[in-house]
């Protein structure tokens, strides 16, 4: 096992592909492969299962992942030691409105304590930008993307809602009941999809373009929202229930174009970033009300 190994085992757990993994790390895809197999039999433990659409991970290969991230990025760490005054570096990053502000922050705040001499400037999703925050549905086959977390969705509701006397939602229980809607929305298609699907509507009371504003309305008592769980982490007026009939999430990184090259060591810190948050989830409770 060597630190070139773990690199490759990282990119494979992210990507969800060997070619895609390849790609990534510069390499032809069998290299890939011998080694993500060279790495599972030195640990006498599979750590993918390969299957037509690319490859899932094992409960091994999960475990294996925070371990690995920390491994390269205290070695990048320990390398940075005796680099000489860093070359100062200047990065434009888009941001999209709709994502976890607090969970932006901590990755935006590793990066600057990280990397020495770099600076950034926040821009809108409009303009253009050297790196990206946004959803994985949002990237194209011309995009590198660097999964930071997973938002599962819920239903938030007022805490005195009727709803929150059950454990867990089943999608029909929201047919038509007052919603507080989101523009844009990166799972809307989804949503509208699985609603006509199964006959169900909604009574929409307000659109909104924020989750901030949505849950403001959900807390006020004008409806129920569909909303990623981790943007309502620090409110203690609303109540949250998962979906038990439908999985519904959303995958957010940072993305950038192909041909844009970037130094190694701001790439293991964005992989530092993830560990970070992987290690520090505190997943906000289900309050029942």
């Amino acid at each position: 096992m060597d630190i070139r190994s773990l690199r490759y085992f990282i990119a494979v757990y992210e990507e969800r592909s060997l070619s895609a993994a390849a790609k990534r790390c510069f390499v032809a895809q069998p290299s890939i492969s011998t080694t993500v197999a060279q790495l599972e039999d030195d640990l006498g433990t599979k750590l993918f299962v390969r299957h037509s659409k690319g490859v899932s991970p094992t409960d091994s290969g999960s475990q294996l992942y925070p371990h690995a991230c920390k491994m390269v990025s205290d070695l990048s760490a320990m390398r940075s030691l005796f680099t000489e005054t860093p070359t100062p570096l200047a990065l434009s990053i888009s941001l999209t409105p709709f994502l976890s502000g607090a969970l932006i922050s901590q990755v935006i705040k590793t990066m600057l304590d990280e990397v020495q001499g770099l600076t950034l400037k926040l821009v809108d999703e409009s303009e253009s930008a050297d790196l990206r925050f946004t959803c994985q549905r949002y990237t194209t086959e011309e995009d590198v993307f660097y999964p930071l977390w997973e938002d599962d969705y819920v239903i938030a509701m007022p805490l005195d809602h009727w709803l929150a006397d059950f454990p867990s939602l089943s999608i029909k229980q929201i047919d038509k009941q007052p919603f507080i809607s989101r523009t844009p929305c990166d799972i809307l298609e989804s949503w509208n999809y699985l609603m006509q699907k199964q006959e169900l509507t909604t009574d929409v009371r307000a659109q909104v373009k924020t989750e901030e504003y949505a849950l403001d309305l959900v807390a006020a008592g004008l409806g129920i929202s569909l909303i990623p769980e981790h943007s309502s982490r620090g409110r203690n007026d609303l109540c949250l229930r998962p979906l038990n009939d439908v999985k519904l999430k959303r995958v957010v990184g940072l993305a950038h174009k192909k041909e844009r090259s970037f130094p190694a060591h701001l790439i293991n810190t964005i992989l530092t970033a993830k560990q970070q948050l992987f290690l520090h989830k505190n997943p906000t409770e289900l309050r029942l009300a």
